[in-house]
């Protein structure tokens, strides 16, 4: 519950600047859907959301800990995250045909590493989002389409909501 309150706060935050019509229209969408279910829960019915299709999130990590602690950051406002180390990690379960909309690359590899994996990933899953997570001393990964310097996880979590919504 409380999660869908902060998601809620994320996407009423991103739909007060958002400039896209469609961009807008999904944020809108999505607030309801959360109103819609904490109005169930006042009302005391039993609101489903299996009917909501989740988006998939692919997060490729390069330290452990890091992979853990963002998975559960995701799965605990409700996505459904693959996640791997490495990599290597990356071309083997991707090769599996699964389908995901938004790839989280993570910051503790070498830029060139991490910028082969996003090249990989734009050429495999052309419709996808790449969120690369960058430390202060790299710069950006040119093609991934959003790009953070790591300062905790409030700014990239935003995208994730409005991206996935």
């Amino acid at each position: 519950m409380k999660d869908q309150q902060e998601e809620w706060q994320i996407l009423c935050a991103s739909a007060a600047v958002e400039r896209d019509p469609a961009q807008l229209l999904k944020l809108v969408r999505r607030i309801n859907e959360l109103l819609e279910l904490k109005r169930a829960r006042l009302q005391g019915r039993v609101f489903s959301t299996v009917a909501r299709r989740r988006k998939r999130i692919f997060q490729i990590a390069y330290d452990e800990l890091l992979l853990i602690s963002r998975a559960q950051i995701l799965k605990d406002r409700g996505y459904d995250v693959t996640s791997v180390l490495g990599n290597a990690d990356a071309h083997r379960v991707l090769a599996k045909g699964e389908k995901y909309c938004i790839f989280l690359i993570g910051h503790a590899a070498p830029q060139a590493e991490r910028q082969a994996m996003v090249g990989w990933i734009k050429g495999q899953f052309p419709g996808a989002k790449v969120l690369a997570l960058n430390a202060p001393s790299y710069g950006a990964l040119h093609e991934a389409d959003f790009n953070f310097v790591l300062n905790g996880p409030q700014e990239w979590l935003a995208t994730v909501a409005r991206e996935a919504a």
